[in-house]
Parts: C-alpha cells; sequence; structure tokens
C-alpha cells in the first residue's frame, strides 16, 4: 500500500513537471528527436526496440507499470517519411510515413514531453505487450 502511494506521488511529481516544461518554439528540437525516433524504424534495419523504448515517456512506463524487458513498441517498416508539422502548444509533431515505392502512407502524430529536460513521446496507449508510441494515426492517406 506504501509503495503504491509512493509511485502515486513521484508519478504526479513527474507528470507536473513534464506538463510545465514547455517545448520550444521552433520545434527544431522536436522535429530531430521524432526523426531520429523514426530512424529506429527503418525497413533495412528492423525495429529498434531498445532505441525507441528509450524515446518513450519514463512517466508513462512508471504510471502503467510496463516491464521494458518484455514490452515491445509498436512500430511500421517505413522506407520513408516526412515531417508534416509542429504545434507547440499542443505538443505535437505530425508526420508521414510510407512504405516502398509509396504503396502505403499513413500520418502519425506524435506528443511529446519534456522531463528532467529530456524529450520523450507520450504513447497514446498499451496492450499486454506493445506501446504505441504515437498519439494518433490516420492510415492510407495518399488514397
Amino acid at each position: 500500500m506504501k509503495k503504491s502511494i509512493l509511485i502515486s506521488i513521484v508519478v504526479a511529481i513527474m507528470g507536473f513537471a513534464c506538463s510545465t516544461t514547455k517545448l520550444s518554439k521552433s520545434g527544431d528540437t522536436e522535429k530531430k528527436f521524432v526523426s531520429t525516433f523514426l530512424s529506429y524504424l527503418n525497413h533495412d534495419t528492423g525495429p529498434q526496440y531498445k532505441e525507441m523504448m528509450n524515446c518513450i515517456s519514463p512517466s508513462y512506463i512508471l504510471l502503467n507499470n510496463i516491464n521494458t524487458a518484455t514490452y515491445k513498441v509498436n512500430n511500421y517498416a517505413i522506407w520513408g517519411f516526412a515531417i508534416q508539422s509542429y504545434a507547440q502548444r499542443q505538443h505535437r509533431v505530425v508526420v508521414t510515413i510510407w512504405g516502398e515505392d509509396k504503396k502505403w502512407v499513413h500520418q502519425l502524430t506524435f506528443k511529446l514531453g519534456k522531463e528532467n529536460g529530456k524529450l520523450y513521446l507520450i504513447p497514446s496507449k498499451h496492450s499486454d505487450t506493445y506501446i504505441d508510441p504515437w498519439d494518433d494515426v490516420k492510415t492510407y492517406v495518399n488514397q
């Protein structure tokens, strides 16, 4: 019981710190961070789960009692991507990703937060085995 109360307090403090730290006006750092994350989804190298997991908010992981050794980060095998927009107030970066010969194009929206001065992705949800690192997905936007 005491442990769960302590975890709740830590998560609340971390969440407060995350929500009160502003992102940059230009979005250059945030776009670079998302670009780095997307490089871990490259079809040539396969999903780089450890690197992807390191981009996920530690507060989210702690709050949801996620075992990072057994969970995977949901992903696509991408051939390319483009940053579409950055919204500082909403803490979001919107990108398009695509498969081979652009046979499919999806739009992903990533929500970002800072914890202890470092950027992280704030997932939209998780299952028993996977974390969805994006906030929103629109599939097959090219059709």
